[in-house]
């Protein structure tokens, strides 16, 4: 009686534990997204040309929905539990659309390829990590918007940038927050390029 007792207790251990490694298993996901306590930036004028909004580059290290982090100079990891939910290439440009759209500053924006556009969005994405390195944390995030004028092919605009920002929050959804906010800072300094372009040129 008592060894049936012993098996029924190590049986409900067992279940215990499997139930809670199931729990950890679990992969998250995490959204790059415009933070909505941020008023987003308006222009003054509008100037009347179309904008296709365009895939991003990527390094080849980050070109994926496995979170990067970084613990040495040289040396970098991948969550196993914690991705993104859409590969960057394609989540900074929505966000990017999203901020340049909603500005008002061209006649229209569209995201991805259209006939016939006036100027195209694009740009390469360096980095885009978690850092850990001395116990101090934070996101990393440097690349390059450009704006790109379609009839005379060249590059009218462009915006390089390497941040790095402390996390006080320390979750990994703290962590996808500051990547937000960089891409949103950088796409508002990016309208206020373009704005000032246009405006010099008297295009509105």
């Amino acid at each position: 009686m008592r060894q049936k007792s012993y098996t029924l207790i190590f049986l409900v251990l067992a279940l215990s534990l499997f139930a809670c490694s199931k729990r950890a298993m679990i992969r998250k996901f995490y959204l790059l997204e415009t933070p909505g306590t941020v008023t987003p930036i308006t222009v003054a004028h509008q100037v009347p040309f179309l904008v296709d909004v365009r895939d991003f580059k990527v390094s080849k290290a980050f070109d994926q929905t496995r979170i990067a982090i970084r613990t040495k100079s040289h040396e970098l990891n991948y969550y196993y539990y914690h991705h993104w939910a859409v590969k960057p290439s394609s989540a900074i440009a929505d966000m990017i659309f999203q901020l340049i759209d909603n500005s008002g500053l061209f006649q229209r924006c569209a995201r991805g390829y259209t006939f016939n556009p006036d100027y195209i969005i694009t740009g390469r994405i360096n980095t885009i990590e978690r850092l850990y390195i001395k116990e101090t944390e934070s996101a990393h995030l440097s690349g390059v918007f450009e704006l790109v004028d379609v009839k005379n092919d060249s590059l009218a605009i462009r915006n390089e940038f390497d941040k790095e920002v402390l996390l006080e929050d320390k979750s990994m959804n703290g962590f996808a927050v500051a990547i937000s906010n960089i891409i949103t800072d950088q796409t508002e300094n990016f309208i206020k390029k373009m704005e000032t372009y246009f405006s010099e040129r008297k295009f509105h």
